[in-house]
């Protein structure tokens, strides 16, 4: 489209406080949205610029005179988990520090008046090629008496710091500056309410006629804001900053039968974004090529790969916080990964200096070929059959099979990624091991079981009830125990994932297997006493949600000088050790009546175990606790 093509004459004319034209960058459009709606959007644009460009990772919130997005600063001072005394190396390009934030020189508007600024720092997801850029975004209201407050023009205006084409990254239009300019009609029609329109103030270099790619650019900005404003208000309605409305932003559910699972209740409830992603960067630039282009199974290796990636930046910032340094963490005990499949989890947080191991009740052609020696009795070849179980039965009915009894060394950090059968048996095991207390621990639930390892589906009831009643109950598992399966492709290839994860990601279905087995594993966890929270981990899955144990307990000692090793534990609980253990009886034999009992039910685990151990392979299913 040339420049002259379907222009309409804008309302305003944008002249820069230098006397620079701003020119309209392509022809205006009509829409039927109110101001207030306008302005929704453009807070939802400020603070998740990647819905402009998929070049971009996030944008940092610098400041905003208004307060109504969180900056960078807030979002670090409410973090339940912020690293102490352990600071990640910063992936190439990226700034960690708010004090270089300058703004810009606001422009002047004839007929409109400054109503606020924000500045902030985009960030891009290839740091390596692209460095981040800071803008200075300002907004005006229309300055004209005869204008009601319903019906005033806006204008939002994004002001780059570059001084030059030459230095604008490439996923930044080559211009001075980008207008939004909402226009209203008075008086509004049935079918329009305003004119929105782009503009921009060129560079001194800048071609006459565009570029084709500048121009595509800026068309594809205008159908992504007015796509926006055609969605239902609410559902890009940008909520209060926590740390204004007084809200509680603790992930610790009081019911967690009725706790929503929505993303916009758990997303960072414990860390903050940019750290976490900051890590991630870290590691992809490290680790992803090489572990991809040496990928050896048969699934797709971009969702593996990513995923623990993800995991492990998760990880390292949630153990920064809580113990502050990798000195400690590794003299208290270290992590165990109690279902590590291809071992990529582990490698990669060993490869950062975390001490631990994994183990998984198939050993995978990844621990030889990608690890070799490097990984040699980090990963080991083992099933899970936990300390009741196998005294319910005795240790002679598992011969034949490589046993480990899920009791670990105190202060151990229990890893539990998609670990099916284990679970829902991962804060019982974490309860077993602390002696008087309980192990911290990170539990992300994927495929529901039960604790004999059967498929089932939980229900809003049994969840309730696991806190409230420790009478028996029956299983009320959907018929013959169909589960919902993972939303994911057999290759787990992304393609596939993104098109299920705009519906699964939501956990909306307050009855569904997932959002059921989420809240069931919590539920058992503070009926044993542990600590719990919840929180959305931001990794390539549909099973997306953390279910942390004790980490502010472990916090609590440490802050506290107390020790968590040599036989202190540090993580006390109210009760002795000998209640916990009867805890745990009484809990077993409550679960497991509807499958015949605890004895019934060992036996049952048991007969999977050997299946698994002695066929086919089939990913990080069945009583896999590999430890190594």
């Amino acid at each position: 489209m040339s420049e002259t093509e379907n222009v309409l004459t804008p309302s305003h004319s944008l002249t820069a406080s230098d006397g620079a034209p701003w020119q309209i960058a392509c022809s205006q459009s009509e829409v039927k949205a109110p101001l207030t709606q306008f302005l929704e959007v453009s807070n939802l644009l400020l603070e998740q610029v990647q819905l402009n460009s998929t070049h971009l990772f996030r944008a940092d919130i610098l400041r905003d005179t208004s307060g109504k997005l969180e900056t960078l600063a807030e979002k670090e001072a409410r973090s339940q988990c912020i690293s102490r005394n352990v600071k990640s190396d910063a992936p190439a390009g990226v700034v960690d520090d708010v004090a270089t934030a300058e703004q810009a020189v606001p422009p002047q508007f004839e007929g409109f008046d400054l109503h606020r600024t924000i500045v902030r720092r985009l960030i891009p997801r290839k740091p390596q090629l692209d460095k981040p850029l800071e803008q200075s975004c300002f907004i005006y209201y229309s300055n004209t008496s005869e204008t009601s407050s319903t019906q005033k023009d806006a204008l939002v205006v994004y002001i780059p710091h570059c001084t030059s084409s030459d230095a604008m990254p490439w996923y930044h239009p080559k211009v001075r500056g980008l207008a939004y300019l909402y226009s209203s009609i008075t008086p509004p029609s049935s079918t329009i309410t305003a004119t929105l329109s782009i503009h921009y103030l060129p560079f001194p270099d800048t071609p006459i006629p565009l570029p084709d790619r500048l121009t595509r650019t800026f068309q594809s900005l205008l159908k992504t804001i007015i796509r926006l404003l055609k969605l239902p208000s609410k559902s890009h309605q940008h909520p209060t900053p926590p740390h204004l409305n007084g809200a509680n932003t603790t992930s610790t559910p009081s019911d967690i039968s009725t706790h929503p699972l929505t993303p916009s209740t758990l997303k960072d409830t414990i860390l903050p974004q940019h750290t976490v992603q900051n890590t991630y960067t870290l590691l992809k630039q490290r680790y992803a090529a090489s572990l991809i282009s040496h990928w050896i199974e048969k699934t797709e290796p971009s969702k593996h790969v990513f995923e623990d990636l993800s995991i492990a930046a998760f990880l390292i910032e949630l153990w920064g916080g809580m113990y502050g340094s990798k000195v400690r963490f590794n003299e208290i005990a270290g992590f165990v990964d109690i279902a590590c499949g291809n071992g990529v989890l582990v490698y990669i947080l060993r490869k950062e200096g975390w001490r631990g191991w994994g183990f998984d009740a198939r050993r995978r052609r990844t621990w030889d070929v990608l690890f070799g020696e490097e990984m040699e009795g980090c990963l080991q070849e083992r099933v899970c059959v936990p300390r009741p179980f196998l005294g319910a039965i005795g240790v002679g009915e598992v011969d034949g099979v490589d046993v480990h009894d899920g009791v670990f060394e105190r202060g151990t950090f229990i890893v539990s990624n998609h670990a099916d059968e284990l679970t829902c048996w991962t804060p019982i095991l974490a309860a077993l091991s602390g002696g008087e207390g309980s192990l911290p621990f990170l539990a992300i639930p994927c495929c529901s079981h039960g604790l004999d390892g059967g498929r089932k589906r939980y229900t809003l009831k049994e969840v309730a009830e696991s806190v409230r009643d420790t009478s028996a109950r029956t299983n009320s598992a959907g018929e013959d125990g169909v589960e919902e399966e993972e939303a994911q492709s057999a290759t787990g290839d992304l393609k596939a994932m993104r098109a299920a994860k705009q519906k699964a990601s939501v956990h909306g279905d307050d009855k569904s297997m997932y959002a059921c087995l989420t809240r069931m594993t919590a539920a058992l966890a503070q009926e044993l006493g542990i600590d719990v929270e919840l929180t959305l981990m931001r990794i390539p899955s549909t099973r997306n949600i953390g279910v942390v144990g004790n980490r502010r307990r472990v916090m609590e000692f440490e802050n506290g000088e107390h020790e968590l090793k040599n036989g202190v534990n540090g993580l006390a609980l109210e009760d002795h050790a000998g209640e916990v253990e009867q805890k745990i009886r009484d809990l077993l034999v409550r679960e497991c009546v509807s499958t015949g009992g605890v004895e019934a039910s060992a036996r049952t685990w048991i007969e999977k175990a050997k299946k698994l151990q002695g066929g086919q392979g089939r990913g990080k299913v069945n009583l896999k606790a590999h430890v190594g």
